[in-house]
């Protein structure tokens, strides 16, 4: 009767060495191939047959068992396995390792396809970064010191996240998880030179982030570039405010309630901008996070595909490159450990009557792209009538007067910081859009602007 063992080992001579299995006569090289195997995603050693796949068995024996579980006891870490016994072949299981990576006495192995091969110092480095072992946030700076340490940035941060518990500056910094402590010196990690650094772009001149402007849907026309050098916290700020100022906006006014409707949910492009910002591998100095704004779509795009994560898992769960970085932009309202952030990028689209983002990513690097409301949408959604695009002058204008109930041109200048010419043109250019009208004087002083539909009642 063959039992269920027996077509197992059928099945792996017939398809012969692999990934995921190994075949040895004996127990030479073998803890070469258990560090190969936790290394990577697990496996089987079938011990008794050669490499041709012929069966030779071997005798296994209490001590034979005893020898291959001290071969395992020996590698760093200790490398658990299990034992299946058909006769005189031996399967020797090895799962995947959580501790990576894993070394023998001949050094650090990885299985690559059916072989296992020798791990040279510089894939170590890169296999112990790829798993997250070495983390860019938290290795130690030794170069960063006190009087590179921006505290006004600090104060900022603490501000923002409502940390209020007073202790001793040291102390704070290493609760905070920014430095540590050894034999009274405080040690900064990069978390701390990247969120609160003096001159972030002297300390990590890959870790800024760029946004581009162009005319039309294509890169063939750059409009307006802005490298952003500062400290996480406002690249992120600045990015968003670059998207805000270069993107259209409509507006619906019914009587004196004014409703804005943005060509993109900002709420979206913004947990895009921060999941770039958070994610991006830093260890990588060759790229950095580019924010393009298109005519009518939006890409965001960071160095660093997925980590420790199937493609398949994309959206389910959450894996963090950066843990420090998460969690201190967690502390000021802008991430969840739940990694919920691609579900509230999609459902700010769908609310917004827009498709939802597509996400792609490669090896190294991660992309998001978003498609707006164009022109003609928003002069639709507008009744035709508002549709405009807006400068960051009177965006803010108007708001000043939805809460105040009017503006004057002197007003507009003192808000705006406009010069006179400046103000008087983006004046009549709201009047001329039918957002405002003129109250007062036809002319000389006591002229003043008010929404449309509004009386003139000053409030």
């Amino acid at each position: 009767m063959i039992t269920r063992l027996e077509d197992k080992i059928e099945l792996f001579l017939q398809e012969g060495e692999g990934y995921k299995v190994e075949f040895k006569e004996s127990i030479k090289d073998l803890d070469r191939e258990m560090s190969a195997f936790a290394n990577a995603a697990g496996g089987t050693i079938v011990l008794g047959v050669n490499d041709r796949g012929e069966k030779k068995g071997i005798d296994i024996t209490n001590k034979l068992k005893s020898q291959i579980q001290d071969i395992a006891a020996n590698c760093s870490p200790r490398i658990n396995i299990q034992f299946e016994q058909c006769g005189n072949i031996l399967l020797i299981q090895i799962a995947e390792g959580k501790n990576k990576p894993y070394s023998c006495s001949k050094g650090f192995y990885l299985r690559i396809g059916p072989n296992s091969q020798k791990m040279t110092r510089d894939e170590i480095l890169q296999f112990s970064i790829d798993e997250g072992i070495v983390r860019y946030d938290e290795i130690i700076n030794q170069k960063f010191s006190f009087d590179d340490f921006d505290k006004d940035r600090f104060n900022i941060f603490l501000k923002k996240a409502n940390i209020t518990v007073k202790l001793p500056q040291e102390e704070l910094l290493v609760n905070l998880g920014l430095a540590e402590k050894s034999a009274e010196e405080i040690f900064f990690k990069n978390i701390a030179s990247l969120m609160f650094s003096q001159e972030l772009k002297k300390v990590h001149p890959q870790a800024f982030t760029s946004c581009l402007l162009y005319a039309g849907d294509s890169r063939s026309n750059i409009i307006d570039r802005k490298d952003f050098y500062g400290s996480l916290i406002e690249q992120v700020e600045l990015a968003l405010q670059f998207v805000e100022r270069n993107t259209m906006l409509a507006y619906q006014i019914k009587g004196l309630k004014r409703k804005e409707v943005p060509q993109y949910p900002i709420n979206a492009i913004r947990e895009a901008i921060i999941n770039a910002i958070a994610h991006r591998d830093y260890f990588e100095r060759g790229s950095n996070v580019f924010v393009h704004v298109y005519q009518n779509y939006i890409e965001v795009i960071n160095p660093g595909g997925l980590f420790k994560m199937k493609p398949e898992d994309f959206g389910k769960v959450s894996s963090r490159r950066n843990e420090r970085i998460s969690d201190l932009f967690r502390m000021i309202g802008w991430m969840e450990r739940a990694g919920t952030g691609i579900r509230r990028m999609q459902e700010e689209m769908l609310h917004s009557g827009l498709k939802k983002p597509q996400f792609d990513f490669s090896e190294n690097f991660f992309y998001v792209a978003f498609n707006g409301h164009t022109r003609d949408e928003l002069g639709q959604i507008s009744n035709g009538d508002n549709h405009i695009k807006l400068n960051e002058r009177q965006k803010k204008a108007l708001d000043y007067i939805s809460e105040k109930g009017k503006i004057t041109s002197s007003e507009y200048m003192l808000l705006t910081n406009a010069e006179k010419r400046t103000a008087i043109r983006d004046l009549n250019q709201l009047l001329n859009m039918n957002l405002l009208t003129i109250k007062g004087p036809i002319t000389g002083k006591g002229r003043y602007y008010i929404l449309v539909g509004d009386k003139g009642d000053i409030r």
